[in-house]
């Protein structure tokens, strides 16, 4: 069979993302005319405004990822590699409904030189400080505004609660299973004794396996805490950015402050978490339309709703979509300028096969 050209190669490549393209407009085309109607009806300088602040927080995160990853002495990732990764990523979330966001941020660092435990340890280090950052901010607005608060999502304060619980505990296991020997060792034990006939040995060891990867490569961010308390504060930030939507939308209206919106938006994000959700609605939206109807009304708390989604959605995705089209032209300048560093990768790739179990022969 004769190998493709690179004209048809890239006709191939364009065609898969394109596909995927049609394939997220097919899913959300219930969303797509109520977001365009809605962008038609906003004033220019609003819709600016609120795209400006998506990109600010998309900047905010690639300063993020681009520290974190800088603590690894085999990084060749730069800054603008740290953007176009977290349009990437952007890219995969919307595709995937979510579960591909670790993949495509282990591929594009993998690209960036970061070994397979690296990437994996990182990453989940970094969407561990995410979670703990959106539930300071709720915290922080409960504390401050406990009062109004309680006025506004009163019928839901026991989802609060457990919202609040939930991300604690995420963090936690998150932050454990990443990084801790002890926690590793207690979960080696459990496995150990569901295991006790010897059916499933070969995926325990697999497990096993990875647990220690990751807990290697996350630990090369864990041990440094004046790193961990910065991404804190910059993911606070960055969190922000994106709460202050609602704001830039509803600015003018009776009880719509900065910064009382963006904790009442990190409310809102966090009860997302646990609110069971009518089937059909994405669970951001329900809870932003319940919880600023009963501050602007129905027919504003769901204008809103409608642009924020596209502000921290669409609009990441589509940009996102570029940096996919390109990613293997990034992908190849990256070997042309760090061969040595691909052939290390291929190394390090078949011999984490050879320890998990995969076949690595053709």
């Amino acid at each position: 069979m004769s190998k493709m050209t690179k004209k048809q190669k890239n006709i191939l490549k364009w065609a898969f993302v394109m596909l995927l393209v049609c394939v997220v407009v097919y899913a959300f085309r219930d969303s797509a005319g109520p977001i365009y109607r809605e962008i038609k009806e906003t004033s220019p300088k609003i819709l600016v405004m609120i795209l400006l602040a998506s990109m600010a927080y998309e900047f905010v995160e690639s300063i993020i990822s681009y520290i974190l990853v800088s603590q690894y002495s085999n990084s060749k990732l730069t800054f603008l590699d740290a953007n176009f990764m977290t349009y990437f990523i952007s890219f995969y979330r919307v595709t995937t409904l979510g579960s591909g966001v670790i993949v495509a941020a282990f591929l594009y660092l993998r690209t960036c030189g970061l070994k397979s435990s690296e990437g994996f340890g990182m990453y989940v280090v970094q969407y561990a400080i995410h979670k703990i950052s959106i539930a300071v901010i709720g915290v922080v607005a409960i504390c401050l505004d406990f009062a109004y608060v309680m006025g506004v999502c009163g019928e839901y304060k026991n989802y609060l609660l457990l919202g609040v619980a939930a991300t604690v505990v995420i963090t936690v296991v998150l932050v454990l299973f990443a990084g801790s020997t002890k926690f590793h060792k207690g979960l080696y034990f459990v496995l150990d004794k569901i295991n006790f006939h010897g059916k499933f040995t070969r995926a325990v060891d697999k497990l096993k396996t990875q647990c220690q990867v990751m807990e290697d490569g996350a630990k090369v961010v864990l041990k440094k805490p004046g790193v961990i308390v910065g991404a804190l504060v910059l993911n606070v930030v960055k969190s922000a950015l994106w709460f202050a939507i609602p704001y830039i939308i509803l600015r003018g209206e009776p009880g719509i402050y900065l910064f009382r919106t963006i904790g009442i938006t990190a409310i809102c994000i966090m009860l997302a978490g646990v609110i069971p959700i009518p089937g059909g609605i994405a669970s951001s939206e329900f809870v932003l339309i319940a919880i600023f109807s009963g501050i602007v009304g129905g027919t504003d708390a769901a204008a809103m709703s409608l642009l924020y989604r596209f502000a921290t959605f669409v609009f990441p995705f589509l940009l996102g979509t570029i940096v996919a089209i390109f990613f293997r032209e990034i992908r190849r300048r990256k070997q042309r300028l760090y061969p040595e560093m691909f052939v290390e990768m291929s190394r390090e790739k078949d011999e984490l096969d050879m320890e998990l179990g995969f076949d690595t022969e053709e």
